[in-house]
């Protein structure tokens, strides 16, 4: 510590350190300044920044309409010029020539007129650009047509050709025996009686454990003849419901007068099942209901399900046409889905053999059948008589067979002839679901 010697030195020594106090007090309220402006600083740059962001998330996003509001030039129609209106003294202004009132009234007329078929021309070039051809329509037309030619007792051949090709895709003439064990038969191989077994034994019987129960109908075999378009042509519908045996009538949505019918059918003892129209892969109308693989999944199960709603006590669907539909997998589950769930079965008429029925009919546990012919490809007796013979080898074999055909006048003649010789040759006509009951029983 410092000693002072005098007064004089001692008050120049408090000076000094008055100032020295001093500056260093301004240096530090200095410093505490400045980092109070800082800290003020950071602060509001803080808030505005968080104020931005608070009102960027409340602000709603533009629509389309207000973007291209916002963004886009107007579209202008035309630009016409306007100028100053010249005013023109009385006497510069010339007469308009005399118009007749009688020629003045011809002549506006005229140019309404003009202007009337100007307008109407315009609209049906527009209707014909925007609305899809009526097959709905020319379908009836030649229903129509048809039905004509049956009532005057006419040849209704070509008016049936014509009905096939509007509605219906080729159907193939492959016989299918077991399409899950053996290859698909010739209809020359199973007319030879290729594998044909005269006696059925019920496995019970049987001292052995099979891989899975083989199916037993009994010691006759059984065939079920499916009768697909019914309800169409309401005179061919009506004579094969006059058959009166035990056929599955498989009904489409759309047939005239369908309640009649169906009821007729049922009398008569014939089974009812939904003919559902699928897409096929030839470009042809397939009238009012169709499911088709350009729709969605919720698509497909509104419009199967209102199909399904048009009949009552159904137990199965069949497929009308769906070449192309029936080989679609994300739109055959949902089928699959729907007859689960109001437990019908599914019979593939195998409209193509790339059909993933029968692997999504087992996925979801739906009971499975397919057929095994059509029998009338050709509308002749001759034709049919010997594809139902096909039919009756394919059941000695297997113990059933699925045969499909359709309400056609050689149909219609065949089955008059060939079902009366059913029992001499100890075969038994039963409904489809009585066959895919056993089926489904057999894990087939």
């Amino acid at each position: 510590m410092k000693i002072l010697n005098s007064n004089k030195e001692a008050q120049k020594y408090r000076i000094k350190q008055t100032v020295k106090f001093i500056l260093l007090s301004a240096f530090f309220v200095s410093g505490f300044f400045l980092l109070g402006m800082l800290i003020y600083k950071i602060n509001m740059e803080s808030e505005l920044i968080d104020a931005e962001i608070s009102a960027q998330q409340n602000i709603a996003p533009l629509s389309k309409s207000e973007a291209d509001f916002l963004y886009s030039e107007p579209e202008v129609e035309k630009v016409i010029k306007v100028t100053e209106p010249v005013s023109y003294s009385q006497n510069v202004i010339q007469p308009a020539e005399k118009i007749i009132p009688e020629e003045k009234s011809k002549s506006e007329d005229k140019i309404k007129v003009e202007e009337k078929t100007s307008i109407e021309e315009k609209n049906e070039q527009k209707i014909k650009e925007e609305t899809p051809i009526d097959g709905t329509a020319l379908f009836y037309q030649k229903l129509a047509e048809l039905e004509a030619a049956d009532k005057n007792n006419n040849d209704a051949e070509l008016p049936q050709e014509e009905l096939d090709k509007l509605y219906e895709e080729n159907l193939p003439d492959n016989v299918i025996v077991e399409d899950w064990e053996e290859p698909e038969l010739t209809p020359e191989q199973i007319a030879e009686g290729y594998h044909v077994y005269q006696r059925h034994t019920d496995v019970k019987t049987l001292n052995i454990i099979p891989k899975y129960k083989p199916v037993y109908f009994g010691e006759e075999p059984v065939i079920a003849v499916v009768i697909d378009d019914m309800g169409i042509a309401k005179k061919r519908t009506a004579d094969i419901i006059s058959l009166q045996a035990p056929l599955t009538a498989s009904f489409l949505t759309y047939g005239a007068d369908l309640d009649n019918q169906v009821k007729a059918a049922k009398k008569a003892g014939m089974e009812i099942m939904l003919h559902a129209p699928m897409e096929p892969y030839s470009n042809m109308d397939v009238a009012p209901d169709v499911l088709t693989t350009k729709m969605s999944k919720e698509d497909v199960r509104l419009g199967l399900e209102k199909m399904l709603s048009k009949f009552s006590g159904i137990k199965g669907i069949n497929n009308h046409m769906g070449s192309k539909f029936t080989e679609n997998k994300d739109k055959m589950q949902v089928v699959m889905e729907v007859l689960k769930e109001k437990d019908l079965f599914f019979l593939d008429s195998k409209t193509t053999s790339h059909s993933v029925g029968k692997e999504l009919a087992q996925k979801n546990g739906v009971s499975y059948a397919t057929r095994h012919v059509f029998i009338d490809n050709k509308n002749q007796v001759d034709y049919i008589l010997n594809q139902l013979k096909i039919a009756e080898k394919i059941a000695k074999r297997n113990g059933y067979a699925v045969a499909i055909g359709h309400p056609k006048s050689g149909t219609y003649e065949a089955l008059k002839q060939w079902l009366p010789s059913l029992k001499e040759k100890k075969i038994k006509i039963l409904h489809m679901s009585d066959i895919v009951k056993v089926l489904h029983k057999s894990h087939i």
